[in-house]
């Protein structure tokens, strides 16, 4: 468990969301959740991309060029990125802009940033208390075999190729049998090295981990409105969003192979989160 000692954690009436991850876990919810709230402004996008972009190689494929002149004109939001980007000040100056009497929260719920450093996620975190707003840290896990194969049928739906899924495939198993074992797959379900680095950054009070199968009880709902400090929308536990349009097939003995792979993430899960032991069956 975390040093309860080693963060001092400040509290300022603002506050801003780092969304953490993880992919096909729940973040699209999370994220339309936070719109209806009156207190809240994400700015011009859900997933900033700002930075993975800057700190891993493997998505450097989210770096914006540099912008023409009628994006430099329009200042549209791959010209917005690309300065945030070249500049990190521009990243915490942006999102504090947003606050007034009125908004007190914003985020960024950008899910590949469960790769980032213990350090990237401390300097996020400064960055922000230097500028009168507290950081919070949100992650949202899923049965890593039930993710991977959300996100493997997700990408062959839209056929989206930057994630360790080869070019022109389109066979479900295959794409499945190939991406599980890549480093876009472990970035994405490391539930275990994630969740760690997060709580070398923040205080826990700070970090709130929910989990998918039972994220929309009632009773979990409550528990991240508090933790986001927003009114409870009891109408939210029955909305569904970013759904995959086609049902991933069930392929038991590579489904097994998979859980094997991952046994370190099941593990970890099983002793940080016990109800993850019936959950994950």
């Amino acid at each position: 468990m975390p040093d309860l000692m080693k963060h001092i954690s400040s509290r300022y009436d603002r506050v801003f969301i780092l969304g953490l991850g993880f992919q096909k876990c729940g973040t699209s919810w999370l994220y339309k959740y936070l719109q209806q709230s009156q207190i809240f402004d994400g700015g011009f996008e859900k997933e900033y991309h700002i930075w993975d972009a800057i700190d891993i190689p493997l998505l450097e494929y989210n770096q914006e060029r540099k912008p023409g002149l009628l994006s430099r004109i329009t200042r549209g939001k791959r010209y917005k990125r690309h300065i945030m980007q070249t500049d990190e000040d521009e990243y915490f100056d942006y999102f504090t802009s947003l606050y007034d009497d009125q908004i007190s929260l914003t985020a960024d719920i950008t899910p590949s940033y469960s790769a980032l450093s213990s350090t990237r996620m401390s300097k996020i975190s400064e960055g922000f208390r230097e500028r009168g707003v507290s950081c919070k840290a949100v992650l949202l896990i899923r049965d890593p075999v039930n993710r991977i194969k959300s996100a493997v049928r997700y990408n062959l739906d839209r056929k989206y190729y930057r994630e360790g899924i080869k070019i022109g495939e389109n066979n479900y198993f295959d794409a499945l049998k190939d991406y599980y074992i890549t480093e876009h797959c472990s970035i994405r379900t490391r539930y275990d090295e994630t969740i760690q680095r997060v709580y070398e950054s923040f205080d826990p009070s700070d970090v709130y981990v929910g989990i998918y199968e039972n994220m929309f009880q009632s009773q979990q709902l409550d528990d991240i409105s508090s933790f986001l400090g927003i009114d409870v929308d009891n109408e939210f536990t029955k909305v569904q969003v970013n759904k995959t349009k086609t049902k991933a097939e069930d392929f038991p003995d590579l489904e097994n192979e998979i859980r094997k792979y991952f046994d370190p993430v099941y593990q970890y899960c099983y002793d940080m989160f016990p109800e993850t032991r019936d959950l994950w069956r």
